[in-house]
């Protein structure tokens, strides 16, 4: 019969906890959406391009908003049961308050492993696959990016003005400036007009320039020729978006690496990102995320059985409860500033992994006073 109350209080927390998360998380994730809109109408990206890069960034979502969720889940699921009688039949099966919260808190270990693999594996790799994304696009946007009138530099290393545009993929006066912007100290800079042009889709993305003049600077030599038709390739050229991954999508061994090298005072070498002394805080900060806040978790769970102290019988019930609710609400912001504050050292890391375990048994050993005098 324990078995089964179990089964039905985890399922109720977790039916709570995923309606929740998914609900809470699409919203967030629309919102988000939106504002990577610019991928599409400034950086020349098609709507494919956009939907995977914000589809890969969902699991990111998750973690940031599953912390509290769950304590909300717990919380709620908690003062349903007392309402609804519920917890009676627990107490009247056999089942102590003491083995109701071990119980949970065994429930809560396989929630914060979760967290653990979310935020330490799954989201950064799909972030990091986001990135991917955008560094191996091409400009499919790009005829909607062109206006007539104005100077295009979307493009990294490349310059477009239209004078005239006639239809979707036709223009007249183009003016085409690749490398530095109209300097001609630089090596190997080129400009081009032509009195039109088109784009032409098929393997490669080309602008096929009808009647102009090309001026081209070739180690400090300039070269000037006229043309009747050219085709000028547009596909070994990338938008400006930012093609380098950021910390929080990289690896958690690469940062680890980096950090534990930086702390022995050690060089750490890699291609995708520099492992630098100024950004040692920035790293810390993603390996307390990771690693360290999953551990705030427990001390959620116990926080919230404290709703198990007190009975709806009592006048002051509700009072208490949003004081139990306004504790809860408190862990979680003390959680968010203490990462804020963590510094570039091996010492802060311990530090602050020690905070919630003495968090953990202080509130672990409160609590249970409080049951037995209950």
């Amino acid at each position: 019969m324990e078995k089964l109350l179990f089964r039905k209080l985890i399922a109720d927390i977790s039916l709570r906890a995923l309606t929740i998360t998914f609900t809470i998380g699409l919203i967030v994730w629309i919102i988000q959406a939106v504002n990577y809109l610019d991928f599409v109408i400034d950086d020349g990206h098609n709507f494919k391009i956009y939907f995977l890069y914000n589809l890969y960034n969902f699991p990111k979502i998750i973690h940031r908003i599953l912390p509290f969720v769950f304590a909300i889940s717990i919380f709620f699921e908690l003062i349903k049961y007392e309402k609804n009688n519920e917890l009676l039949i627990f107490w009247t099966n056999g089942v102590t308050k003491k083995k109701l919260i071990k119980t949970l808190l065994n429930f809560t270990i396989i929630v914060m492993f979760i967290q653990f693999l979310i935020g330490s594996l799954i989201s950064p790799n799909n972030q990091f696959k986001a990135r991917l994304i955008i560094k191996n696009s091409n400009m499919d946007f790009l005829p909607n990016l062109i206006k007539q009138g104005k100077f295009i530099d979307t493009i990294s290393g490349l310059t477009i003005f239209i004078n005239h545009k006639t239809n979707n993929n036709s223009f007249k006066n183009i003016y085409i400036q690749e490398g530095a912007f109209v300097d001609f100290r630089e090596n190997d800079s080129q400009i081009i007009y032509a009195k039109e042009g088109f784009l032409i889709n098929e393997d490669k993305k080309l602008f096929r320039l009808l009647n102009g003049k090309v001026i081209s600077n070739n180690n400090n030599k300039l070269i000037s020729f006229e043309f009747d038709k050219i085709d000028y390739d547009l596909s070994k050229f990338s938008s400006r978006s930012i093609k380098k991954p950021k910390i929080q999508e990289l690896s958690s061994l690469k940062i680890m690496k980096c950090s534990l090298s930086l702390m022995s005072g050690k060089n750490y070498y890699d291609d995708l990102f520099n492992c630098e002394v100024n950004k040692f805080k920035n790293f810390n900060q993603e390996l307390y995320k990771r690693f360290i806040k999953p551990f705030y978790l427990p001390i959620l769970t116990l926080v919230c059985c404290f709703l198990l102290t007190i009975s709806k019988e009592k006048h002051n019930y509700t009072f208490k409860t949003i004081k139990i609710f306004i504790f809860v609400f408190l862990i979680l912001v003390i959680s968010e500033i203490f990462m804020r504050y963590i510094q570039g050292s091996l010492i802060y890391l311990i530090l602050f992994l020690g905070i919630p375990i003495l968090f953990f048994s202080l509130t672990y050993i409160y609590l249970i006073k409080n049951v037995n005098n209950a």
